[in-house]
């Protein structure tokens, strides 16, 4: 979740134990978050290729996605977001999977977008190299990352989870092309309550 997409934020990474399910219900009705919108545009055609959603919550930008014509692969953690998806897979060309990102076992499918809203910040910090080199490597030349990511002074750092300075991120991003990265930091409301935010939502062509 980005503060300029004006919906419920993400849980506390001190929730990270308990269960989404309440936070993902509350995002029945919302509209598709522009970093998906943005990510889709500049991935370009859809027909034939895959994109890959880490944390797909109820499936709406998954259901967009696939509305374009992309093949969806989509991952989440939360067990209750499995029926909402196996409703859309029946209908879309979406295939979900419940399963942590830190799961060493996760292979993610080679793809042409990988899209991730406020979800790879409840990484925890030691399972994220691992992870973010999964995501490099899944992502093809000429494909697109959209992602959000929490900086360090955002108002959850300090908590479990990662929390990267701005040159942490750049050197995350060395050797893709970077197309936009943008930073912003206010106080806001999350799922929570009361929230500093310091997020950086990147969008990089690999």
């Amino acid at each position: 979740m980005t503060p300029s997409d004006r919906a419920p934020a993400a849980m506390p990474p001190a929730a990270a134990t308990r269960s989404f399910s309440q936070y993902n219900a509350a995002q029945r009705g919302r509209p598709v978050r522009r970093l998906a919108l943005r990510g889709a545009e500049l991935a370009g055609p859809a027909a034939g290729r895959t994109a890959v959603e880490l944390g797909s919550g109820i499936g709406i930008e998954a259901a967009h996605l696939a509305g374009l014509g992309w093949e969806v692969r989509s991952y989440d953690a939360d067990p209750s977001v499995e029926e909402p998806m196996r409703e859309l897979a029946a209908r879309a060309p979406v295939t979900h999977r419940t399963v942590s990102l830190e799961d060493p076992g996760l292979v993610l499918p080679p793809c042409h977008l990988l899209l991730s809203c406020a979800t790879l910040p409840f990484t925890r910090r030691e399972a994220f190299p691992d992870l973010w080199r999964r995501i490099r490597e899944a992502v093809q030349p000429g494909g697109v990352l959209a992602l959000d990511l929490f900086g360090d002074r955002d108002g959850w750092a300090g908590h479990e989870g990662t929390f990267l300075s701005r040159t942490e991120v750049e050197e995350l991003l060395d050797g893709l092309d970077v197309l936009d990265l943008e930073e912003r930091e206010h106080e806001g409301r999350s799922f929570a309550g009361p929230k500093h935010w310091h997020v950086l939502t990147v969008l990089a062509r690999a």
